[in-house]
C-alpha cells in the first residue's frame, strides 16, 4: 500500500536534476494553438484491453468532438499526450516526470489509484493540475493540485446501500471480492463503511490479483459462505453461479458482451451501481456520443470511454471559464467555484466535507438492473444528493 511513497522520493530526487521544463504549445499555420495535456492510462494487459484502450478511444472521439475552443480570445485545441502508466504506482511516477519534464504539460491526468498516488508527489511538488481516480485519501487541503475526476465508490456506495435497505429488507450479510491494489482496497473502505451504516454485515472482503484466471477456489469459498450480497466482477459471478449461488450480486461495470459471452442467464439481476452510456433514460448528448463511438470503433461506449470523454469536456469548459491555459492556480479556482456545462449534464466540484477541500468532481449515482438481454435503470440518485449521502456516511 505504501511502496508508492519510496518511488515517488526517488522520483522527486531525479527531478531536482532536471533543468528547464519544455514549455508551452506549438501553433499551426491557421493560428489554432494547442494545449498539451497528458494522459496517463493503461495500455497493455488486462487493465489495458479492457479500460485504457476504450478510455483512450472515448479521448480521441471526444476531443474530435470538441474541436476548436476560445479561451480569451485565442482559439486552441487539445494535443492529447498518451504515455502507458501499466496501472501501477512505478509508472504512474515516470509518465508524470515524462509529461512534465519532456512534454511540458501542466495539465495531467492518471487513471487509476495507484498510478494516481505514483504521479501525486511530482504534480505537488511541479504545480501541475492532477486529474486521478486515487480516491479520498489522495484529497486534502495539504495536496491542492490534486482532483479526482472519476465516478466514485465514495459518492456511490451510500446511495446503493441506502436504496437496498429499503427495496430489499431481507439482505443481511454482503461479501466482497476487489482486486489486490490501491484501487481495490480504496473501494473495499467505502463499501464496508457504507454498508455497515445502513445496517449491513460484510461477512467476506477478499482481494484478487488483476488477470487471474483460477477464481474458483474462491468462488467456491464464496458459494459456500452464501451471502446475501456479493459484490463480483463478472468472472467470480459466474464461477459462484456454476457453484449453485442464486443470491443477488452487485459490481461498479457493465458491458453488454459479457451478457454475451458468459450467457445472458448467469447476469440476471445483476446489479450495476455506477453511471452507464447504455440504456434508456440516457442525456441527449450521451446518446449521440454513444452512437458515434459504437459507430466508429464497432463496440458499444463503456462506462470508462463515457467517464473519461465527459473529463475532457469539464477541463474544456474549465479553461474557458479561467480564461488561460496555463495558470493552473487559476484553472483550479475555476474548478472549485463553477459550474461545466457537458453532455451529461452540469458538473461541480464538491466534497469538502469530506476531503477537506472540495476536490470531488460530482457525479450522479445510478442504480441499474440486467434484466432479459438490456440494462435497465433502478433509480438515478443526482450528484447533490449522493454528495449530501456521502457527508453523511464518509465526512469528517
Amino acid at each position: 500500500m505504501k511502496k508508492w511513497l519510496s518511488v515517488a522520493a526517488v522520483m522527486l530526487l531525479c527531478l531536482a536534476l532536471v533543468i528547464g521544463v519544455a514549455c508551452g504549445g506549438g501553433e499551426d499555420e491557421e493560428g489554432v494553438k494547442e494545449v498539451k495535456f497528458g494522459m496517463g492510462l493503461p495500455l497493455s494487459g488486462v487493465y489495458g484491453a479492457v479500460i485504457g484502450i476504450p478510455s483512450k478511444q472515448g479521448l480521441e472521439l471526444a476531443n474530435e468532438m470538441i474541436g476548436e475552443f476560445t479561451v480569451a480570445g485565442q482559439s486552441y485545441r487539445w494535443n492529447l499526450i498518451f504515455e502507458n502508466q501499466e496501472w501501477s504506482v512505478e509508472g504512474g511516477a515516470v509518465s508524470a516526470t515524462k509529461f512534465i519534464f519532456e512534454d511540458g504539460v501542466k495539465i495531467m491526468h492518471q487513471l487509476g489509484a495507484d498510478p494516481g498516488f505514483g504521479a501525486q508527489p511530482i504534480c505537488e511538488e511541479a504545480r501541475v493540475l492532477l486529474l486521478t481516480s486515487a480516491g479520498i485519501d489522495a484529497l486534502g487541503p495539504d495536496k491542492p493540485y490534486t482532483f479526482h475526476v472519476m465516478p466514485n465508490s465514495w459518492w456511490n456506495a451510500p446511495p446503493f446501500f441506502r436504496w437496498l435497505s429499503t427495496a430489499h429488507p431481507e439482505v443481511e450479510g454482503v461479501a466482497m471480492v476487489n482486486f489486490d491494489d490501491i484501487n481495490g482496497y480504496g473501494i473495499a473502505d467505502a463499501h464496508t463503511k457504507a454498508a455497515e451504516y445502513y445496517g449491513f454485515e460484510v461477512v467476506a472482503s477478499e482481494f484478487t490479483p488483476a488477470g487471474t484466471t483460477e477464481v474458483y477456489p474462491l468462488a467456491t469459498k464464496l458459494a459456500n459462505l452464501n451471502p446475501d450480497l456479493v459484490n463480483a466482477d463478472i468472472s467470480m459471478l459466474v464461477a459462484m453461479r456454476e457453484l449453485g449461488y442464486e443470491n443477488m450480486a452487485y459490481y461498479l461495470t457493465w458491458t453488454t458482451s459479457w451478457g454475451e459471452q458468459y450467457g445472458w442467464e448467469k447476469v440476471q439481476g445483476y446489479l450495476i451501481y455506477y453511471p452507464m452510456a447504455v440504456g434508456e433514460g440516457l442525456p441527449e448528448g450521451v446518446g449521440e456520443f454513444a452512437a458515434e463511438y459504437e459507430a466508429r470503433y464497432a463496440q458499444e461506449l463503456s462506462q470508462f470511454a463515457y467517464w473519461e470523454a465527459i473529463m475532457l469536456y469539464v477541463m474544456t469548459e474549465a479553461v474557458k471559464k479561467a480564461g488561460t491555459v496555463d495558470d493552473v492556480d487559476k484553472i483550479i479556482a475555476t474548478l472549485e467555484t463553477e459550474t461545466f456545462d457537458t453532455p451529461a449534464g452540469v458538473f461541480e466540484c464538491g466534497g469538502e466535507k469530506i476531503d477537506g477541500i472540495g476536490h470531488f468532481l460530482s457525479w450522479p449515482a445510478w442504480i441499474g438492473e440486467i434484466k432479459g438481454q438490456d440494462y435497465h435503470v433502478i433509480e438515478e440518485i443526482l450528484a447533490d444528493e449522493a454528495e449530501a449521502l456521502a457527508e453523511e456516511v464518509f465526512g469528517k
